[in-house]
């Protein structure tokens, strides 16, 4: 039986190996390591892989890379990576404790990348773990530029963190002497380790007990008052993720963070500096976060700081270009989509009467934003219902004052990809209401534009009308509220997809 290409090729390796590192050799060895990358990618991968180990063990893989050729380095890190694949997180750290280790204290960021990908596949907080690891997985946070060595790293230690391994192995006296290290260099270096923190304290109280008594949580909290604006805004991007329970957000609440966010909004009204404007975006977009913070009641969160009635204000701006009221508009949606949130919107009024007006004297862009907003509220939840989907039908009724589904399918009949994906994107979220479907049901030209296919629409307009029909056609009250041709002509532009185009008979014309 010939040999075949990759046996030749990994007879090849096998034979350099043996050989004094010359340039020629290590040449050689690129060469052929080069080919092995493309065959197990080509396969059979089974196939070549065991080939590959039978005669090639992971050791002779690990003692190249210290080999004084970055090229080489490369290359084979990627072969090596490619055999590791299939290569379950227990039997990685079973095997290559040590070289783990060594890999990422490795100068060359590609091998430290290939090690920290491997911790992606420890999935549960009893898999095997060595405490040894964590102040080496700390290090690679380290440095004032973004590499795929840090930001793997960070991802890592997200990762560990959300499986529960923080406590047990991460927080060790060596691994803390790191955090340390890093927290006193610049500001991207600290917020990376902040990041980790606050994914830490998400998943359990006791990491925040620890952080705080470290001072790490008030060195964090220090960080809102930083001259540095972006340092500031880093600090409020990162505070919602902070309240995933009680504990951190009442903390955070008694340390005036939340009052002093407020203050900045109220302070850019007398100030129009840049740093300013800049703070109170920033200000504006932490509060409607917090609508979906796991540690707080939101409708007793915006009562006790009156954000929303600011962002009426805001959204009633009369520029209509403002990038501030694109924001509130944005933000009065992020708030709604949480169901106790948009309760406390409808009784409060006054920002989702706001959104009614700009939406109503609304054009282009601005109106894309509104309808953004829009979609938001409308899909609150898969499952509306009670209370919180009655303001949802109550908003609508007041859009473009009661003829919200008729514009808008004008709107979308235009067909600007913009607006029509966004006003698709509203209808698809009215579907999941009761009074929604029935809205749609009842307007004939709504379900005619629906039902007809159109190639030369634009993918995303083409996926979103597949979405609104596969969302009427899973509607508990279909049936009843479209006409027995009607519904089957709907289930079976789900049946076709997104993409269907119906064939078209072919007519031959002979000439005489």
């Amino acid at each position: 039986m010939p040999e075949k290409e990759y046996e030749a090729n990994i007879k090849q390796i096998c034979e350099l190996l043996q050989s004094d590192p010359t340039p020629e050799v290590i040449q050689g060895l690129r060469d052929a390591f080069e080919a092995l990358s493309k065959q197990l990618r080509a396969g059979p991968f089974l196939e070549v892989f065991e080939t590959t180990l039978s005669n090639i063990p992971f050791s002779a893989l690990f003692s190249l890379l210290a080999a004084p050729d970055n090229k080489l380095i490369v290359t084979v890190a990627g072969v090596t990576g490619l055999l590791l694949k299939p290569v379950t997180w227990p039997m990685v750290h079973q095997t290559f404790e040590e070289y783990i280790i060594q890999g990422l204290a490795h100068p060359h960021p590609v091998v430290k990348s290939l090690v920290l990908r491997q911790f992606l596949k420890c999935e549960e907080k009893t898999d095997p773990f060595s405490p040894q690891y964590g102040p080496h997985i700390w290090k690679c946070l380290e440095g004032k530029g973004e590499s795929d060595a840090t930001r793997l790293g960070k991802q890592v230690l997200v990762h560990l963190c959300k499986i529960g391994m923080s406590m047990d192995y991460l927080l060790s006296d060596e691994s803390m002497s790191v955090v340390r290290l890093l927290l006193s260099g610049n500001e991207t270096q600290r917020f990376r380790v902040y990041d980790v923190v606050a994914a830490a304290i998400g998943e359990s109280d006791s990491a925040f007990e620890f952080f705080r008594q470290e001072g790490i949580v008030d060195m964090l909290v220090k960080e809102g008052d930083a001259r540095d604006v972006l340092v500031a805004m880093n600090f409020y991007e990162l505070v919602p993720t902070l309240c995933e329970s009680s504990v951190p957000y009442e903390y955070l609440e008694a340390a005036g963070v939340f009052s002093d966010a407020l203050k900045q909004v109220y302070k850019a009204k007398d100030d129009d500096s840049v740093t300013s404007s800049l703070m109170r975006l920033s200000a504006l977009k932490l509060f409607s976060r917090m609508a979906d913070a796991q540690g707080i009641s939101p409708a007793k969160f915006y009562e006790r700081h009156a954000i929303v009635p600011e962002l009426g204000e805001l959204v009633l701006l009369p520029e209509p270009g403002s990038d501030l009221k694109a924001t509130a508009i944005t933000c009065v949606g992020t708030i709604g989509n949480n169901a106790e949130a948009l309760g406390y919107l409808a009784t409060e009024k006054t920002a989702l009467a706001a959104l009614v007006t700009a939406y109503n004297s609304s054009f282009g862009h601005l109106r894309v934003e509104c309808l953004r907003a829009i979609t938001c509220i409308f899909g609150y939840s898969t499952t509306p219902s009670g209370a919180a989907s009655q303001a949802c039908y109550e908003l609508y009724a007041q859009l473009d004052e009661g003829k919200f589904l008729v514009g808008l399918t004008k709107e979308i009949m235009k067909g600007f990809e913009e607006s029509c994906v966004a006003g698709l994107a509203v209808i698809q979220k009215m579907a999941l209401h009761a009074w929604g479907l029935h809205e749609i049901a009842s307007y004939q030209n709504i379900v005619n534009f629906l039902l007809m296919r159109d190639s030369a629409r634009v993918k995303t307009a083409q996926q979103w009308q597949f979405a609104v029909v596969e969302s009427i056609v899973k509607a508990p009250a279909a049936k009843s509220e479209f006409d027995d041709d009607t519904y089957a002509r709907l289930a079976r532009y789900v049946r076709e997809g997104p993409y269907f185009v119906a064939a078209t008979a072919q007519v031959a014309l002979e000439s005489s």
